[in-house]
């Protein structure tokens, strides 16, 4: 009843915690101070932890910690850099701090802790009952939730993750510390030996007694023996498993499932021993040695027979099984499973076994319902627990099964477990396995062996290292292999690659010909045989084989790739959405690639109308679900650039307004630029000088007060300015504003002020340095200028005319004389110089 009680009690405990667990972004690590020592400014808080209820036991003199604490001002600094110190919060309460990497927990002197991951939740049992204050703990750093639970003897504490660091813990002054920091050392390794029948566990250090507790695991109802201790972890590599028990890998501590009852954990001086007791109890470690993965699973039979023999004992077990008596059902119910295992008839194995267990639980535990159920498991294509992937012994076969189920899980269903590192390095090991048993295929049943030997072979042809593959080389030729080893030609480059993929390319199995078409495509689209957009059209026709096939997902990650090298954002953007209308529940594989399709639509607008309604569409369904800041800034800047491509400035105003609230400094002072040209175009002086207004008065070449600007921008907000200023007919404004400026398009604006108030020598003079842009005269050469150049000249003419400047007229005439003959401006500009006679004036184009 106990059990149960504390089995409920943990169960709430752990639903609580992933209930209120809030979504954080992880924090980037910082580095612990994991002694007493004071930060170096004198504060009581040292950088880049969050401590739980009074942290004053850590530090040298508690009681002028306190007092300081009592009387420090202002609240704690989360804006900081890692490396600030923060004011300690009040007793009994607690300060977020996002770029916190540690926790303090106040669990009294010499406390001994167990601790396991429980996947996303770390587990921590703390011998004796503490009251701790968990409230405003939730999204401090990586820690999403913190919360405790005081059962009759243990506090229970579960810390959850937003990330996938396993912490480390160590005791510190009168608590713990659970730490995420990269450069905290792991505890030290426990020393794992054998004494007789039983299994020994020493604490690296010895700092008190181990404790001993049993606890009910809330996720599968196992019973957990628990050895309390203050140092010393089990790694994955020392995990055990064996009959009725297995060894879990801990953060500290040792963490035993117990399937039976006289299994026991007990502390004997300054070790835990794992043993069995009791009249029924039989030896824990009977073979007297230590085994990496605990005892094979073994009693199921799948060796070879004709096909007739294999048909005969299927029907003699389903007859003898109908006829069993309720003591011997299970076991013939297991001959029934064995026979459809070896016939590789997935469907009865899995209605059997479900059937069989349905009827008899506790058969799970056997080590034939084990593998049959790993077999049914993998025929049936369903992923099955994660246990399931880590049963069995050391034995190749073994290895193999565990591979083969690995296949099946995501990697994100393992972390804490098995997995380490990427998807990509799981994978990798997961190849590993299937490597080392791939030669026990040969020899099962021929339909067992035909089912899963393309499926081992491919695997270790898409993903196995150097040595996996070594073993698929071995491997006889054969019609299951073909495939396997055409994929590994391609991922070699192989010259021969692209004829065996073309070859099978036309297989009539639709297990074949949809691969090889496919692998077909990849490797044209690597070696840019074809072209991008081929290959994302030639996907798309066999995406329906490819279902078929079970590669639906990366055939359109392959479509989504291509489209994308191709530069079809707006088809990339609509394969995105539809992998998130097909699975919902994955949209994390395409997270990489819709990023990277906003940034490019962030930098680029389409000329179409169409496409650019159709990536306003993506755009602004991406900006919904984003949360990155980085990401919301593209959003916004690729919303702006299709509005101003659809020519709605209303809605470009509003898409330019909501990248200047996102707060990127560094990117504030080009914003407001576009958005005052934006004004202005729209007729909206008032709002394009108020957007203006933030900047600083002074010379365009100093610094402005908002971050990130430039000398180059500094000029953009002086033009406009002078544009504004010219707009509400402020002439002397505008040239105030372009006194100190250079740029040839300050000379343009000098001009047109001068023009409109009929000051011609000084529109001459500003103009002048405009012609620096334009060719020079090349002897026997035919120049020839631009309609805008061409422009800029009889506009410097005309005003030179007015001014009766003969100089600037005869420059003209000899600089450009050449190259204006045969334009439609030869005849404007003649009049305006006088080409034949230099003694009488031209005649003025002012009239």
């Amino acid at each position: 009843m106990k059990r149960a009680f504390l089995a409920t009690a943990l169960s709430l405990s752990l639903l609580e915690t992933a209930v209120a667990a809030p979504k954080a972004v992880g924090a980037k690590p910082a580095k612990v101070e994991t002694g007493p020592a004071k930060a170096a400014d004198e504060k009581l808080l040292p950088a880049g932890w969050a401590f739980l209820n009074d942290p004053s036991p850590l530090f040298p003199h508690p009681e002028k910690a306190v007092q300081e604490k009592r009387v420090s001002a202002g609240p704690a600094s989360v804006t900081g850099t890692p490396s600030q110190a923060t004011t300690v919060p009040a007793y009994g309460t607690s300060v977020q701090v996002p770029g916190a990497t540690g926790l303090w927990l106040p669990l009294g002197e010499l406390t001994p802790v167990a601790a396991f991951r429980n996947g996303q939740n770390i587990v921590l049992v703390a011998a004796g009952r503490h009251v701790l204050d968990t409230a405003g703990l939730a999204g401090t750093g990586p820690f999403k939730a913190v919360s405790s639970l005081i059962l009759s003897d243990v506090t229970v504490i579960t810390v959850t993750l937003s990330d996938e660091r396993d912490p480390v813990l160590r005791p510190v002054g009168a608590g713990w510390t659970i730490s995420v920091a990269a450069d905290v050392k792991p505890q030290a390794d426990m020393l794992l030996g054998q004494d007789a029948n039983a299994l020994t566990f020493t604490p690296p250090v010895a700092e008190g007694l181990p404790q001993v507790v049993a606890l009910d695991d809330p996720d599968s109802g196992r019973r957990l023996l628990l050895g309390l201790t203050r140092s010393g972890r089990i790694q994955q590599s020392m995990r055990r498993l064996g009959t009725g028990f297995a060894v879990r890998n801990s953060l500290i501590g040792v963490v035993v499932a117990a399937d039976s009852d006289t299994i026991e954990l007990r502390q004997a001086g300054e070790k835990l021993i794992l043993d069995t007791m009791g009249p029924n109890s039989f030896p824990l470690m009977a073979s007297n040695r230590l085994q990496p993965y605990g005892s094979s699973l073994s009693g199921v039979s799948l060796g070879k027979g004709t096909p007739e023999e294999l048909r005969e004992a299927l029907r003699r077990s389903v007859a003898s099984a109908a006829m069993a008596s309720s003591g011997d059902r299970f076991g013939a119910r297991m001959r029934v499973a064995q026979a459809a295992a070896r016939a590789a008839n997935g469907p009865l194995l899995g209605e059997v076994m479900e059937v069989a267990l349905q009827d008899w639980p506790e058969g799970v535990e056997k080590p034939e319902a084990r593998r049959l159920q790993q077999i049914s498991t993998v025929l049936n294509a369903r992923s099955g627990s994660s246990s399931l992937a880590e049963d069995g012994g050391s034995t190749p076969e073994d290895q193999l099964w565990r591979g083969m189920m690995r296949m099946l899980l995501p990697f994100s269903s393992r972390v804490g477990q098995s997995a380490s590192g990427s998807p990509e390095n799981d994978r990798l090991q997961t190849a590993d396995l299937i490597a080392t048993g791939l030669p026990v295929l040969q020899a099962y049943a021929a339909p067992l062996r035909d089912r899963l030997l393309p499926l081992a072979t491919q695997w270790i042809a898409r993903y196995g290292n150097e040595d996996a593959t070594k073993v698929l080389d071995q491997f006889p030729d054969g019609p299951q292999v073909a495939l396997a080893k055409a994929l590994l030609a391609a991922r070699r480059n192989a010259p021969d690659a692209e004829a065996k993929l073309s070859f099978l390319a036309h297989d009539p199995s639709p297990l074949i010909w949809p691969l090889a078409r496919e692998a077909s495509l990849r490797l044209a689209l690597k070696k840019k045989t074809l072209l991008p957009q081929a290959v994302a059209d030639q996907v798309d026709g066999i995406l329906p084989a490819l279902r078929i096939a079970g590669r639906e997902k990366e055939g359109r990650l392959l479509q989504i790739t291509a489209l994308m090298q191709g530069g079809n954002l707006e088809g990339a953007a609509a394969a995105t959405q539809e992998w998130g209308r097909l699975y919902p529940d994955d949209v994390s594989s395409v997270a990489t690639q819709e990023a990277d399709i906003i940034r490019q639509m962030a930098r680029s607008a389409p000329p179409g109308v169409r496409q650019n309604m159709n990536e306003v569409a993506f755009l602004k369904d991406a900006l919904l679900k984003a949360s990155d800041s980085a990401l919301r800034d593209d959003i916004f800047n690729g919303l702006a650039r299709r509005y101003e491509a659809l020519g709605l400035p209303d809605q470009e105003r509003e898409a330019l307004r909501g990248l200047l609230a996102s707060g990127n400094n560094a990117r504030e002072m080009e914003v407001r630029t576009r958005l005052a040209r934006l004004e202005l175009k729209m007729g909206d002086l008032k709002s394009a000088r108020q957007d203006l207004g933030v900047f600083t008065e002074g010379s365009p070449d100093a610094a402005f007060a908002l971050p990130g600007g430039s000398s180059s921008q500094s000029v953009e907000v002086s033009l406009l300015k002078a544009d504004i200023a010219l707009a509400e007919h402020h002439p002397e404004e505008a040239a105030a504003d372009l006194a100190p400026i250079r740029d040839p398009r300050a000379w343009a604006l000098r001009a047109q002020i001068a023009e409109k108030a009929g000051d011609w020598p000084r529109a001459v003079e500003a103009l002048v340095p405009l012609l620096d842009g334009l060719p020079g005269v090349i002897a026997n050469s035919k120049g020839v200028l631009s309609p805008e150049q061409q422009a800029l000249v009889l506009r410097l003419g005309g005003d030179a005319s007015r001014a009766q400047d003969q100089q600037t007229l005869r420059n003209l005439l000899t600089r450009f004389g050449s190259m204006m003959k045969g334009t439609p401006s030869e005849g404007i500009f003649r009049l305006l110089t006088g080409r034949h006679d230099e003694t009488s004036p031209p005649v003025s184009a002012g009239g």
